[in-house]
C-alpha cells in the first residue's frame, strides 16, 4: 500500500455564518459566500452559494448553490452539508465551532501563535503555550467568578508540548530550550475575568535533554512521565524527585518528533516482530510506577516509527521505510490501545493507520494535499462502533476522517480558520474536538 488514497477537500468562506445571520435577521434580503472543492490531480470547483429567506416561511433560510455545488443545514447543531455533483463528492459534514476562545489569550492579530495545547481530562480548563515560553491556563466554564492563570516565561523558548496530569490540576510543559517543567493548575477562585491573571511558577524543572524537547507523555497516574527530543532519546522521569530514571536511544540516533504511549494492546509484539533480540532487558527502577505494561510509539524524522516496551526499556519494533530513498519525516502519531489502532502523519500530508496487532501492513493510507500533518487524535462514537481520526494540518484545513468500520473518508470538515496553520488537535472528555494554532484562537467542535 505505497500509494495513498486521495481524499477531497471542501473549503468554505471562513465568515460565511455572518452572511447567514445577516439574512436570517433581516438586515439584507440576500447574501452569498463561496464554497470550493479540491482533489489532488483533478480540477478544483469554486462556486457561490446564495442565501435568502423562504418566500412562505420567513424563518427558514434557503441555500442556492451554483456550479454544481449544493449546500444545506445539517441535522446536528452547528453543522451543514456540502456536496459537489460535478466531482461526485457526496454530502460532506461542515462543522462550525460551537465555541471559540480568544479572550483572555494573547491577541492573535499581533502575530502571537499557539504552539502547544491541551484539554484537562475533566473538561474544566485548557492550556495554551506560545513561542515566548509563556503558558496560559483558561477555565472553560463561562462563569465570571473564575479567572485564568499565566506562567510567564516558564521556558526560554517555544513551548512544544502541554499535557495535563490525570488530576486535571497539574500541567506538564516542554520546550525548545531542552527542558520540561511541572506547573500547578488549580482553578483560580473568585477572580473576575477582567482582573489580572493568577501568576504561577513551576514546582519542578527537569533538565537532561541536549536538544529541543518535542513531545511528552504521562504514564498512568502521573508519578512517572516520558519525554522525547531531537537529541534522539526518550527519557523517563520521576516527578516527585524531579530526577531522570532512564534514557532510551532511537535506532541510528534519529530525532523524535512526537510520541504516544499507552497500555500494550492484545497480542502486540508477541512474538517479537524483529525476531529474537540479544539485548538484555533493563531492571525496573524503584522510582518507576506503572510502566511495566506500557509501550510508547515514536514518530521519527527518518520517516519510520519505532516502538519501545517501557517494561523492558527495549525497542520492539521499527517500521520499514516505504521506499529506497529517504522517506518524509513523521511529524505526528496517535495510539489508541482500546481499539488497537495506531496512526502516523507525515510532513508531506500522508496519514497511515495500522492495527497494532499486525504492524507490517497498514490498514489505510491517505492524503488530501501536501500540507504537513501537525497532530492526530482518535475519536469514537459513544453510541456506535465508528472510529474517527481528527487531523490538524499546516494549511489550516483540519478535518475528521472515518477510520472504522468504513474508511478512509472525510467525516467532517472543521471550518473557521482562514489559511492559518492548525498545530494542535485534542478530543475532550465529551468527545468534542478542539483545535488551536497560528491564528491564536482555540476552537471547540461538537461531534
Amino acid at each position: 500500500m505505497d500509494t495513498p488514497l486521495i481524499l477531497p477537500i471542501c473549503s468554505v468562506q471562513p465568515d460565511f455564518q455572518s452572511s447567514v445571520r445577516d439574512v436570517n435577521d433581516g438586515f439584507v434580503p440576500e447574501e452569498k459566500f463561496w464554497v470550493s472543492f479540491y482533489k489532488t490531480g483533478e480540477d478544483s470547483v469554486h462556486g457561490e452559494v446564495h442565501v435568502s429567506l423562504n418566500d412562505r416561511d420567513r424563518n427558514l433560510v434557503v441555500f442556492n448553490g451554483r456550479k454544481g455545488i449544493s449546500f444545506k443545514a445539517g441535522a446536528e447543531p452547528n453543522s451543514y452539508l456540502a456536496a459537489c455533483n460535478e466531482r461526485g463528492i457526496p454530502d460532506t459534514k461542515v462543522s462550525i465551532p460551537a465555541e471559540t476562545f480568544s479572550d483572555p489569550l494573547p491577541q492573535a492579530n499581533k502575530g502571537v501563535k499557539i504552539s502547544a495545547f491541551d484539554i484537562a481530562p475533566d473538561g474544566s480548563q485548557f492550556a495554551a503555550g506560545y513561542d515566548d515560553g509563556s503558558v496560559y491556563i483558561v477555565p472553560i466554564s463561562p462563569s465570571s467568578s473564575v479567572g485564568h492563570s499565566v506562567a510567564r516565561r516558564t521556558h526560554l523558548s517555544t513551548i512544544t508540548s502541554l499535557r495535563f496530569f490525570p488530576s486535571s490540576r497539574v500541567l506538564l510543559t516542554s520546550s525548545a530550550d531542552f527542558s520540561l517543567s511541572v506547573l500547578p493548575a488549580d482553578l483560580p477562585t473568585s477572580t473576575p475575568l477582567s482582573s489580572d491573571p493568577t501568576r504561577i511558577t513551576p514546582v519542578r524543572t527537569l533538565k537532561g535533554h541536549t536538544r529541543s524537547v518535542t513531545s511528552t507523555a504521562i504514564i498512568a497516574r502521573g508519578r512517572t512521565i516520558l519525554s522525547a527530543s531531537k537529541d534522539a532519546t526518550l527519557r523517563l522521569w520521576d516527578v516527585s524527585s524531579g530526577t531522570q530514571v532512564r534514557t532510551m536511544n532511537t535506532q541510528a540516533y534519529t530525532s523524535v518528533n512526537a510520541i504516544s504511549a499507552g497500555e500494550k494492546a492484545e497480542s502486540v509484539f508477541a512474538p517479537p516482530p524483529n525476531g529474537t533480540s540479544s539485548a538484555v532487558p533493563v531492571a525496573m527502577d524503584p522510582r518507576e510506577v506503572e510502566t511495566a505494561d506500557k509501550v510508547v510509539y515514536c514518530a521519527l524524522s527518518s520517516g519510520s516509527f519505532e516502538t519501545f516496551d517501557l517494561g523492558t526499556k527495549l525497542p520492539v519494533y521499527l517500521s520499514p521505510n516505504s521506499s529506497t530513498t529517504s522517506s518524509p519525516s513523521l511529524e505526528s502519531i496517535a495510539y489508541s490501545p482500546s481499539h488497537s489502532l495506531l496512526a502516523t502523519g507525515s510532513v508531506n500530508g500522508i496519514v497511515t493507520v495500522y492495527d497494532t496487532r499486525s504492524l507490517g501492513t497498514p490498514l489505510a493510507k491517505f492524503k488530501r494535499n501536501g500540507a504537513s500533518i501537525e497532530d492526530l487524535a482518535f475519536t469514537s462514537s459513544p453510541s456506535g462502533p465508528d472510529i474517527g481520526l481528527a487531523i490538524a494540518t499546516s494549511d489550516g484545513l483540519p478535518y475528521v476522517a472515518n477510520v472504522r468500520p468504513e474508511g478512509p473518508s472525510v467525516r467532517a470538515e472543521l471550518v473557521g480558520t482562514d489559511c492559518d496553520g492548525v498545530r494542535c488537535v485534542r478530543v475532550g472528555c465529551e468527545g468534542h474536538v478542539w483545535t488551536a494554532g497560528d491564528d491564536g484562537i482555540v476552537r471547540q467542535y461538537e461531534m
